[in-house]
């Protein structure tokens, strides 16, 4: 071996399948050569001599040697079932929702596989007290080199990226906001994809070129939310809502999970270089959704179970998403495309043109003057959902191919079976809430104290609105008048935030 002073420190480069300990406390590198698994105090990459870091600087439990190396030789067939009893111990969750987050874990060993491009966000969300931080630490204890982080530090999540391809697991109320604070936004919206970099000016007097970092940032991710995530950072999770079981659960802590990792690191260990197959987008699942769930049924082709629970998992999350997406704001915008279209019978023409006043039109339908949205919003909005538009004698309207009319009405859930017949109503277009009664769109109230009402345009905008009002009420030292008005305020600044007019 080389002088120490000249070996470079490293805990991953390509092909290692990890770092492990010895019971007398020496790391190691695990690696694959020619077929033979192997134990080596040091490693040549790319023409240079490494070694491991000291065990100090791993803030997880790294597998044991003795025991990776026994399990390689070993066939484990039930090592699926065993990490769903592991997760078991800590939380209740339906089959559908194990069945993901089991095949997360999965992931995670593999998320460097060549053949794997995307890694899902696993989102845990739920009010307080549903056992979210409990579940996503039993998780992390078994993934691979998982991290619980319960603050956003850009420079640490820099460091976890690229020098231990660790998974993240962020303990935070509002992620969302606390990643704005702290300007990490593209170190959470790019850890889902392979490839993605986060660039950082560290030495500036170096001049051009030599003074900027590019940061690895890819690798799987845990988030748990009481708060609602960034419609974007949304679209990068498989989501876990946390039912309401109380039960007595175990308190995890990371030695529990050292048996199961020690396995999980000689499944890595046999499947890292395996060749995976093909695999076709499942009907009812497309898009985003479909590019970070293909990763869990690669896995699955690698697991001695059935693929059906998982699918029927990513088909109801594909479900609930369509139906979000009709309530938000672009999915009102398609549902009166589709209206005028069946009013019209536009659908029987090889392109689909409608005025951008008619949309407008009854987009402000019972809308109070003070709130009339403009034609620029509406045009602006069109554009950035890629819908063309052309302007003739001074009028816009947009213009539809019949294949990009279907795409629409898929993205946004209105096609195949979520179809309705041409004189089906559309959604209501807004809800008053009366906040004394608790009753939904009533005309009385009590005369002594009349109820204040808020129009949404969307139910999306009555969960932000009603959390933020539950969340107040906590307190017990306001009125209800400074109440509704913070939760006003807080809605305000959502829609600006999402660029909404009203």
């Amino acid at each position: 071996m080389s002088n120490q002073k000249d070996i470079k420190l490293a805990a991953c480069f390509p092909g290692l399948i990890d770092v492990c300990e010895t019971e007398d406390g020496q790391l190691l590198y695990l690696v694959c050569q020619n077929g033979e698994f192997l134990l080596l105090e040091s490693a040549m990459v790319n023409g240079s001599e490494v070694m491991p870091p000291e065990k100090e600087h791993f803030p997880f439990l790294l597998p044991q040697a003795e025991s990776v190396m026994e399990y390689i030789n070993r066939d484990d067939a039930a090592l699926y079932d065993d990490v769903i009893a592991y997760l078991k111990r800590f939380s209740a969750l339906d089959d559908h929702q194990w069945a993901v987050v089991a095949h997360f874990v999965f992931l995670t060993y593999l998320h460097d596989h060549k053949d794997i491009s995307y890694c899902p966000i696993l989102l845990f969300h739920a009010v307080a007290e549903r056992g979210k931080s409990r579940t996503g630490k039993s998780v992390s204890y078994l993934s691979y080199r998982g991290i619980h982080l319960s603050e956003l530090r850009e420079a640490n999540i820099l460091r976890y990226c690229e020098n231990l391809n660790s998974m993240l697991f962020f303990d935070i109320m509002d992620v969302w906001k606390k990643a704005v604070q702290t300007r990490c936004e593209d170190l959470l919206l790019g850890r889902f994809e392979k490839g993605q970099k986060a660039s950082r000016v560290l030495y500036p007097e170096k001049g051009a070129f030599r003074d900027m970092k590019h940061y690895e940032i890819y690798g799987p991710t845990i988030i748990v939310s009481n708060e609602q995530l960034h419609k974007i950072l949304d679209t990068r999770c498989l989501p876990i809502t946390m039912p309401n079981l109380p039960g007595s659960y175990e308190n995890p802590h990371p030695e529990a999970a050292q048996e199961l990792k020690a396995r999980l690191t000689a499944w890595r260990g046999k499947h890292l270089h395996a060749n995976l197959p093909e695999m076709e987008p499942l009907e009812a699942i497309s898009g985003r959704l479909w590019d970070i769930a293909k990763s869990l049924f690669l896995v699955n082709s690698l697991l001695e179970v059935e693929s059906d629970t998982l699918k029927d998992a990513i088909i109801t999350i594909a479900g609930e998403r369509s139906e979000s997406n009709q309530d938000s704001i672009e999915g009102r915008l398609v549902a009166i495309i589709r209206e005028i279209t069946a009013e019209e019978a536009l659908d029987r023409f090889v392109a689909i043109n409608i005025k951008i006043s008619t949309i407008l039109k009854k987009l402000n339908e019972d809308r109070p003057a003070d709130k009339q949205i403009t034609p620029q919003w509406v045009g602006r909005k069109l554009k950035s959902m890629s819908i063309r538009h052309r302007t003739i004698n001074g009028r816009s309207e947009i213009v539809l191919t019949t294949p990009e009319y279907q795409t629409l009405l898929d993205q946004y859930g209105f096609g195949g079976r979520n179809s309705i017949n041409p004189t089906d109503t559309l959604p209501d277009k807004t809800a008053q809430i009366q906040y004394d009664t608790h009753v939904v769109g009533s005309g009385r109230v009590s005369e002594q104290t009349p109820a204040k009402k808020s129009a949404f345009i969307s139910p999306e905008e009555k969960e932000i609105y009603l959390a933020r009002l539950n969340e107040l009420k906590q307190t017990g030292t306001m009125t209800r008048n400074e109440m509704e008005q913070l939760a006003q305020e807080t809605l305000e600044q959502w829609r600006h935030d999402n660029d909404l007019p009203f």
